[in-house]
């Protein structure tokens, strides 16, 4: 319950103040279903969700195919063994669930350009013409 409203608060917080269009799913098997249809220029990724958790909705995004940006976004500490399963998954970053997490987030979507203003680009993610991002 407290990841779904964490998930809400981010979508309002972050992506509806960037403007960025976005897609949501309940869990990482519908992300995974979605991505499949569709065409994105990056993926957020809880770890803890239900069904299929974010590693594994990673591992199948990219041995599907995807190889767009996927920002895994999760409470486990730094050390941890499941955060580090979670960042080798595939993702391209990772960040925690607190404010500085959300800061790198909202730093690291207007790198992408799919923000209204497209900042200086982050840990070496260039800017790139807008598209849809989908907070899966």
């Amino acid at each position: 319950e407290d990841d779904r409203v964490l998930s809400f608060t981010m979508r309002l917080r972050v992506f509806q103040k960037l403007g960025v269009p976005t897609d949501y799913v309940e869990n990482g098997q519908e992300a995974v279903a979605m991505a499949a249809g569709r065409e994105y220029s990056v993926i957020v990724l809880d770890n803890q969700m239900p069904v299929m958790c974010g590693a594994d909705a990673a591992r199948a995004l990219r041995a599907g195919g995807f190889a767009g940006t996927i920002i895994g976004v999760t409470g486990d500490p730094s050390g941890c063994v499941e955060r580090g399963h979670f960042e080798a998954s595939g993702l391209t970053m990772c960040v925690d669930k607190d404010s500085a997490g959300l800061a790198k987030l909202v730093e690291a979507i207007s790198a992408f350009g799919l923000a209204s203003d497209c900042a200086a680009p982050f840990e070496g993610i260039p800017c790139t013409p807008s598209g849809q991002l989908s907070d899966l």
